[in-house]
């Protein structure tokens, strides 16, 4: 696929700040969101050492172009939820990291259901920053888009849309909208009105919550965590108050996936971190930790996974600690990697990449997206390929790497190899 005039004037853009010098990882102001923010992050000296030569939002924003075309180029016929879930996930990327106005350029060039959520968490952000006017009108983009989908398409877009009702303080609105949603949908709504609703409403919203954990139904145990997590995150300082959330949550996560409740154990480590609750949060990684080291995951699961661990530590002081385990994931890729069906293999190394971000170990990031990048050109069709390669390019933007020369040119290289047959 050719580039277009504008396209590699933003590529020019890239490559010249790669040949100023060396980039480091991103800093602390330019990492992504994470679900929980940790306010007692400290950077790590390598990190601290790279904050002055952090790529620049234009840098991010010309990787994250390549990155849409590269899903663009992905046919339409016979693989159109993959290209729009590949353009999905670089428009949320740009949400993550500032870029709204390029966020609502791709969300508006995605066919489908996954245009309106996208337009309902532009909607959603713009809820956030105060600008209710634009906030109602991507609803109103959204529930369009929602209009023309049918089953749990429609109820996807409209739960979202009905989320950033919420935040407007139009509750009547959004309860309108998700009449005849299944109960899980309904419970996303009700995790929305935790961060929002009176104190006095908050005990009544922890019964509904206790009533769902009992049904032991999956989708609505998962909506009652979640909703639990947003209710201790407002009575945090209320030792009664966190005490009830905190014995529902260890009683519902037992009955999780082992891989979620790695997530869920690190997600209630982070949250009681950012509250000043350190001892408690260390002894919820602690059972992540040892709930991931006790249990034999798929081959392709155990680094992402991992990752996830050893981002933990390092979120909460333990640099060195986090870097032993990534070393020890990276060493052991080798060995599992036979085992890990080829449309994988770099997904295990993007996580790894991701981590030693984190860590400010930059040479080790570029290692593994170097080796993401050969892994993912392995498979013979050209939509894999594709997929994989622009989910490299996202994750480089998304944590603050920008490619060498070198891994550039192999960029290109796989860029240019997307043929026939998808």
């Amino acid at each position: 696929m050719k580039l277009s005039h504008r396209q590699k004037t933003l590529l020019h853009v890239a490559l010249s700040i790669v040949a100023m010098g060396p980039v480091g990882c991103a800093d602390e102001s330019t990492q992504p969101n994470n679900a929980v923010p940790v306010e007692q992050k400290t950077a790590t000296p390598a990190a601290q050492s790279s904050a002055g030569s952090s790529p620049t939002t234009a840098s991010r924003d010309a990787l994250l172009e390549i990155a849409f075309q590269i899903g663009t180029s992905i046919p339409t016929e016979p693989h159109a939820r993959d290209r729009a879930r590949m353009q999905a996930l670089v428009a949320q990327t740009c949400l993550d990291n500032g870029s709204l106005d390029q966020a609502i350029k791709y969300a508006s060039k995605i066919d489908g259901w996954r245009q309106g959520e996208m337009f309902a968490l532009i909607g959603q952000r713009y809820a956030t920053m105060n600008d209710p006017q634009h906030a109602r009108d991507f609803a109103a983009r959204a529930i369009e888009v929602a209009a023309g989908e049918t089953d749990w398409r429609h109820e996807r877009v409209i739960t979202e849309s009905a989320k950033l009702y919420v935040q407007l303080g139009d509750t009547a609105k959004a309860y309108e909208l998700v009449q005849g949603a299944t109960q899980a949908e309904l419970g996303k709504i009700e995790v929305a009105r935790t961060v929002t609703m009176l104190p006095a409403q908050l005990d009544t919203q922890a019964d509904m919550f206790d009533k769902a954990i009992a049904t032991k139904n999956f989708d609505l145990v998962r909506g009652a965590i979640d909703g639990y997590m947003a209710w201790l995150d407002r009575v945090s300082d209320d030792e009664i108050r966190s005490n009830r959330a905190l014995k529902a949550i260890d009683n519902a996560i037992p009955g999780l996936p082992l891989d979620l409740q790695v997530k869920c154990e690190i997600d209630l480590a982070d949250l009681l971190y950012k509250n000043h609750h350190t001892d408690l949060a260390l002894v919820k990684l602690h059972s992540a930790t040892e709930i991931f080291s006790s249990t034999t995951f798929l081959p392709e699961d155990v680094a992402p996974l991992g990752a996830l661990v050893a981002r933990a530590h390092q979120r909460m002081g333990d640099t060195q600690g986090a870097r032993q385990q990534l070393q020890k994931l990276h060493s052991e890729h080798s060995t599992r990697r036979d085992g890990i069906v080829d449309l994988r293999r770099a997904t295990s190394l993007r996580a790894l990449a991701e981590g030693f971000c984190e860590l400010g170990d930059r040479d080790e990031a570029i290692a593994c997206y170097a080796a993401a990048l050969e892994e993912g050109a392995i498979n013979p069709n050209a939509r894999p390929r594709a997929e994989d390669l622009c989910a490299t390019c996202i994750s480089m933007a998304k944590y603050g790497i920008l490619p060498t020369s070198d891994l550039m040119r192999r960029i290109d290289s796989i860029r240019n190899s997307l043929t026939d047959p998808w």
